[in-house]
């Protein structure tokens, strides 16, 4: 509202700033603004085609994301203490435990970037030493132009965000670029059990070949630098080899194994000790809103994890699980395939509730598929509100089997945020169970 805007821009123009809020979608009135301007720096969920940015484009005004902007002021040695995570899923777990290891270690470290606390607020500390842990999405990577951070990691690459990307070939691309600048000091870290990951990697690693170390990581392949067996992980980077013990880790799940393999190697990159490792990782506590246990109602499991904005992290997830699920599955439409989930819904799910904006299209396409392979395995019910969802959810489940939010897709259609959903949940089941 009015009052607020103006209160706004004099906080604004005390700083020496000039605030202005456009919401004419006329080319005119929003590119008339860029008349004296020097730089844009964009916030990561503003859209490429807009008209104001493909006029700066035309006007060839720079346009740079956060993460490259405040990179810019970071020195050599500086530079030399960054690890940079992106990846479809697991990118919070993961750069969070590594924060975690180097703490435990004695190095002084802060998590950055994507998480919500920006590459450039961390400019303030003074100590030259600091590890930078930094979370990078793709939209950051899109206008990223110098970044190289001294450890890369790619998580892993599904079905995302195409809404904007248009592709998952361009979507890989983008994820593969925080690459582009690596020489012979840096790290490239790859899950290779990740399909579209191994399938580029002979292309990357041509381009990379003696211009970077490569650390490869997987639960399969035993040949690679890092990977899994028996409830340890080996590793084997230049002339360090070891192993971590996880037997008594409390993250659970293949996706969660993949996840602490990244920390190994980006903790190895930096000569951690196995010790600081090994306790970090069977101490760490799994984070809110994924695959979080909430509590045991009527002999019901509850688990929220509102953080599975995506087809892929909803079914690691349900891979957690026997066939006991009942999974409340819906949100905000990014173009994604959601067929993908089908042959992990028939081996998992009991009942299915559909929510939120993508609930009519889901419906269709179990219609069609039901079509295919007459009889679905799973009760499915369609709620037109959250509260419903959850209640409905807390019915038809059975004693001793799992309710979950685990709901494939963004929550901007009925929520403010993942953690809005994922709390509105807790608070649903935590009243049912007074």
């Amino acid at each position: 509202d009015s009052i607020k805007m103006s209160a706004i821009k004099r906080q604004i123009r005390k700083k020496e700033f000039e605030f202005e809020l456009i919401a004419d979608k006329n080319i005119n009135s929003n590119c008339a603004i860029l008349k004296g301007v020097d730089l844009i720096i964009i916030s990561p969920g503003v859209s490429n085609d807009i008209a104001i940015i493909l006029e700066a484009e035309r006007k060839k005004i720079p346009v740079l994301s956060e993460i490259e902007f405040a990179w810019r002021f970071l020195d050599l040695n500086q530079k030399k203490n960054t690890i940079a995570v992106t990846g479809t899923n697991g990118k919070t777990t993961t750069v969070t435990l590594i924060n975690k290891i180097f703490q435990n270690s004695g190095k002084k470290s802060i998590v950055c970037g994507n998480i919500g606390n920006p590459l450039l607020n961390t400019l303030k500390h003074k100590n030259r030493n600091l590890v930078r842990v930094i979370e990078v999405s793709s939209f950051q990577l899109e206008r990223c132009i110098s970044f190289n951070p001294f450890v890369s990691v790619i998580l892993n690459i599904t079905s995302d965000h195409l809404d904007r990307h248009h592709s998952l070939d361009n979507y890989a691309e983008i994820k593969y670029s925080i690459f582009k600048n690596a020489s012979s000091e840096n790290w490239a870290v790859f899950n290779i059990d990740d399909s579209i990951i191994s399938q580029k990697l002979p292309v990357q690693e041509k381009l990379y070949k003696n211009k970077v170390k490569v650390i490869r990581y997987s639960i399969l392949k035993k040949d690679s630098e890092i990977f899994y067996k028996d409830k340890f992980i080996f590793y084997s980077i230049g002339k360090s080899q070891g192993y971590i013990n996880i037997s008594n880790a409390i993250l659970c799940g293949n996706h969660n194994i993949l996840n602490m393999m990244a920390a190994v190697a980006a903790a190895k990159a930096f000569n951690i000790p196995d010790v600081s490792i090994e306790n970090t990782i069977n101490t760490f506590i799994p984070l809110e809103h994924r695959q979080e246990y909430v509590c045991t109602i009527n002999g019901i499991r509850v688990y929220n994890d509102s953080k599975a904005t995506n087809p892929d992290a909803t079914i690691k997830a349900l891979e957690s699980f026997d066939r006991q699920v009942t999974l409340i599955l819906g949100g905000k439409d990014k173009d994604m395939d959601f067929s993908v989930l089908l042959p992990c819904l028939d081996q998992r799910v009991l009942n299915l509730i559909l929510i939120g904006e993508t609930k009519i299209k889901m419906l269709k396409m179990l219609e069609n598929y039901e079509k295919k392979v007459p009889g679905l395995p799973y009760n499915v019910f369609v709620c037109q509100t959250f509260e419903e969802a959850v209640k409905k959810g807390l019915e038809v489940t059975q004693k001793n089997n799992v309710l979950m939010l685990s709901p494939a897709c963004a929550s901007f259609d009925m929520f403010k945020s993942y953690r809005d959903r994922g709390s509105k949940f807790k608070d649903i089941i935590l009243k049912n169970n007074n």
